[in-house]
């Protein structure tokens, strides 16, 4: 992806599907190694393009198609839920938690309750990023932005 970024073909988007992250079972010992080699992935990915001379050219979006319940079930893992974190990085964007942290005590019939519309992020990131409409993609908006009092993502 980097090689691709760096090769001025105008390219925009890029996207990579890695992983199984759905751990009904015996989650402890399937994710935990899953998420440190991500981690691993995500800081080579971004020293590659620092090498390059393009981080400031690129922002990675992270997210998973599906949350997570919020209790473990019987097998040590957890099941589909509504919420799951999303993460934006990469040397232009405004670090910190973009959003409230969805409380573990007062579950929705066993789901996290979402806090951040997953549209706010793409929106955010289509608007102030990518320069585009969301509104002309994202049917239903405005969403509000992922950041409390309506800040940008972007440094």
């Amino acid at each position: 992806a980097a090689t691709l970024l760096s090769a001025n073909l105008g390219t925009r988007i890029v996207t990579i599907d890695w992983g199984s992250f759905d751990t009904h079972g015996g989650q402890l010992a399937s994710q935990d190694p899953q998420l440190t080699v991500l981690g691993q992935a995500l800081a080579a990915f971004q020293a590659d393009l620092v090498a390059r001379g393009v981080e400031t050219r690129v922002s990675t979006l992270v997210f998973s198609e599906f949350g997570r319940r919020g209790g473990e079930n019987a097998s040590f893992g957890t099941d589909h839920g509504a919420g799951g974190p999303m993460m934006v990085l990469g040397s232009a964007v405004r670090g910190g938690l973009g959003g409230d942290v969805a409380p573990m005590n007062a579950l929705d019939r066993g789901n996290l309750r979402v806090t951040t519309d997953f549209r706010s992020v793409y929106g955010a990131l289509m608007g102030e990023w990518l320069g585009g409409d969301p509104g002309a993609i994202l049917p239903g908006g405005p969403f509000p932005l992922a950041r409390p009092g309506g800040a940008s993502l972007m440094l």
